[in-house]
């Protein structure tokens, strides 16, 4: 076997007047490692490479399709797709129920939120808010103690698709992210001056009338409206009850609070917030506009059941004064302002990021055809046979 090579002892124990004639198998695998190394690490780097290349997802719809990439910025269609269901979640839609053109719009602003957050915190980690973890942990630990108990709080995160852990490292990016607009922002900001709040005053007329309004009291007694002719005639001889009680001289709230089937006013004897035209069912407007204050109405019905009502007060249309609503302006201003300040901030964040969305363009909503008639005009009559 002698001047064959089959193994790198073999190669040490080379033929003599070959090249490694005399070389220790130590020395000789040192020799190996030093004049091979370079070439083998560029062999592995193409390799990769061409690997790399050779995988990258094209499918659009495959969760490891890039939709937006930048330095230090990679989002992938599942985590985008994340990010989209939770917030369909959110508002009781399904994917199904949405229109495709919708559902591409809300993909695409749901993108951009991400790159913004992305852009943001990458930022705000180059001065790093020492006590940001602290702090998100107290906002959990807040947060859980709306909670009945721990059971609701688990229920709740599975309902949002996410973790206790996933929570705490939003909570805490968030509070990096406010950092970071504090510091950057806020600063820069000037208060409105008082030329600009009466500008937009006047520029807002419409903004600044408030209709007639109603402070009111009721009595619900609550009726299925599938409910059959026995049981509502019931339904309002409880009702008839109550309010006999009230016209006998018994206070309202106490009635109210032992009577009524609306939860949202009984515990405050039946008081509703100021209300205007529009905003209540029409027969429980009509009455409550058409009751004298400190009067009490007759048991009416609605689609909620049979009510009484005692109108407390009355306030006739106006225009708001500059006065009253300045510190309102202000606010509003200031919003506006901190919104033009923190959109130019992003954009030169994500300049710099070198962001590309790679998101394919939602599909335009279908064009209506002679075929389709607008929503407001009749369906054409079917052709007589």
């Amino acid at each position: 076997m002698e001047g064959r090579f089959p193994l790198a002892g073999g190669l040490a124990r080379g033929k003599k007047g070959g090249c490694f004639e005399g070389l220790p198998r130590d020395a000789f695998c040192s020799y190996l490692t030093s004049s091979m190394q370079k070439h083998f690490s560029l062999i592995l780097t193409l390799m990769a490479a061409v690997l790399i290349a050779g995988c990258a997802v094209k499918d659009p719809k495959d969760a490891r399709f890039v939709v937006a990439e930048g330095k230090g910025i990679k989002i992938t269609r599942g985590q985008l797709d994340a990010e989209v269901n939770r917030a369909l979640t959110n508002f009781n839609l399904s994917r199904d129920k949405v229109p495709a053109a919708q559902l591409g719009s809300l993909e695409l602003n749901i993108l951009n939120q991400m790159i913004n957050r992305q852009v943001a915190l990458a930022e705000a980690r180059k001065s790093p808010l020492t006590n940001a973890v602290t702090l998100a942990k107290e906002q959990l630990e807040r947060m859980k103690k709306n909670f009945p108990d721990a059971k609701a709080f688990e229920e709740q995160l599975a309902k949002a698709k996410t973790t206790e852990q996933a929570m705490l490292s939003e909570i805490q990016q968030k509070i990096e992210v406010d950092n970071l607009m504090r510091v950057r922002v806020e600063p820069s900001l000037q208060s409105p001056s008082d030329a600009d709040v009466q500008k937009f005053y006047t520029e807002n007329p419409k903004l600044w009338q408030r209709g007639e309004t109603v402070t009111a009291q009721h009595v619900l007694v609550k009726v299925d409206p599938s409910a059959d002719a026995a049981t509502k005639a019931q339904k309002q001889k409880s009702a008839d009850a109550a309010l006999a009680r009230v016209n006998k001289g018994e206070a309202f709230d106490k009635v109210a609070q032992e009577v009524s089937d609306d939860p949202g006013s009984k515990a405050r004897g039946g008081e509703l917030p100021p209300f205007g035209k529009g905003q209540m069912t029409p027969k429980f407007e009509e009455v409550a506009f058409s009751t004298a204050p400190g009067k009490v109405s007759k048991v009416f019905e609605t689609p909620f059941g049979y009510h009484f009502l005692k109108v407390k007060a009355k306030e006739a249309a106006k225009t708001l004064k500059l006065d009253e609503v300045k510190n309102e302006i202000m606010a509003h201003l200031k919003r506006l302002k901190q919104g033009e300040a923190t959109r130019l901030l992003l954009e030169d964040l994500r300049k710099e990021a070198a962001v590309k969305v790679l998101l394919p363009a939602p599909p335009a909503p279908a064009p209506v055809t002679a075929t389709t008639p607008p929503v407001s005009a009749p369906a054409p009559a079917p052709a007589k046979k």
